[in-house]
Order: structure tokens, then C-alpha cells, then sequence
């Protein structure tokens, strides 16, 4: 196997799981569906997540065919990486890689919404954007826990500042601890 062919079937793969996640994440958090993005991630990911939901129901606002999904898509990329580099395969570490790099994006999926939400409130606080208004949509729920703990000081929110910082922490040390990623891990 060369190189480009890992490359290219890797990046399917985490592009996969980036729009089964996004699918979780924007339903976990009530988003509109309404808006032409997430129209288009239902697009992309309704055919494979129609019969896994047969198997996986919804629960609430937690579509877990989507999460699983996007975990298995992430085992298929460390197993097809470690495929095409002659590396014994290890199941176990397959599987909490692909657990580690799910949950690692899913924090992920909210620091850049985060980040995007910031940007836009400075550049264009008024502009009609569908990926401003699924930032703010993705954001909102995190921010307004630590809204409520630190109130605005001078007209400046600080809880963006917090949220991030928590984020972090979750995504370096607690999915770290929990899940130790390997060498292989992305």
C-alpha cells in the first residue's frame, strides 16, 4: 500500500466520522435542522444511519447510531493505518483508540464552535450565517453554565475563557486518563 492510498482512505474516514459526530453533537444540542449545513449532514449521513437506527434507537436528544458511527469509522482508519504499515493488530487498542479520537473531536467539535462563535460576536455580531448561527447554537449550551458561575465583568464575557480552559482539560487529561491513546492514535 502506498502512502497516498492511506492518506486518502484515512481522511474519508475521519471526514465520515466528523459528520456522524456533528450529526450527534448538533441533535444532542437541539440545533435547527432546518439550517441548509445541518440539512446537508443529514444528506450525507441519513443511508448509513437509517438501518443502524434499527439496531440503535435515539434516546431523547442522543442519537447514538451517530456516535457509533463515527467510532467505528475511526477504528476502520487506525485499523487500515496499521494495516498498510505491517503492524500486528491489537483489538483492543483499536477500539480505545477509536473511542479516544471520538471523544477527543466531540470536545473538539465544541472548542471550535466556541472559537467561531467569539470570532463572529467581534467581526459581523449581526450577520446572518448558517455556520455563525450553528456556532452560537453548539456554544450556548456550554457557555450559559459559566455565564451563570461569572458574570460579565465591564461588558467583557469571560465564559468563553473558562469554557475553553475546562475543554481542554477534559480533552488532554480526562479522555487521556480514561483512554490512553497509542502511538498510531490521531
Amino acid at each position: 500500500m502506498g502512502d497516498p492510498l492511506t492518506f486518502v482512505v484515512t481522511l474519508v474516514l475521519r471526514v465520515a466520522a466528523l459528520l456522524f459526530l456533528l450529526r450527534f453533537v448538533l441533535q444532542a444540542v437541539h440545533a435547527s435542522f432546518y439550517n441548509p449545513v445541518c440539512e446537508g449532514i443529514v444528506r450525507f449521513t441519513n443511508p448509513v444511519l437509517e438501518p443502524v437506527r434499527k439496531v440503535l434507537r435515539p434516546y431523547r436528544n442522543l442519537d447514538f447510531a451517530s456516535f457509533v458511527m463515527a467510532w467505528v469509522a475511526h477504528m476502520l482508519a487506525v485499523t487500515f493505518h496499521i494495516w498498510a504499515n505491517d503492524w500486528p493488530i491489537d483489538v483492543f487498542a483499536i477500539l480505545t483508540d477509536g473511542l479516544h479520537t471520538t471523544l477527543s473531536l466531540v470536545v473538539g467539535i465544541f472548542l471550535v464552535a466556541i472559537l467561531v462563535s467569539i470570532i463572529m460576536s467581534w467581526i459581523a455580531p449581526q450577520v446572518y450565517s448558517p455556520a455563525a448561527i450553528i456556532a452560537r447554537e453548539l456554544a450556548e449550551p456550554l457557555l450559559a453554565p459559566a455565564r451563570r458561575i461569572l458574570p460579565a465583568l465591564g461588558g467583557i464575557d469571560l465564559s468563553p475563557m473558562i469554557t475553553i480552559a475546562v475543554l481542554l482539560l477534559i480533552q488532554r487529561f480526562a479522555i487521556g486518563a480514561v483512554l490512553p491513546c497509542q502511538s498510531w492514535c490521531g
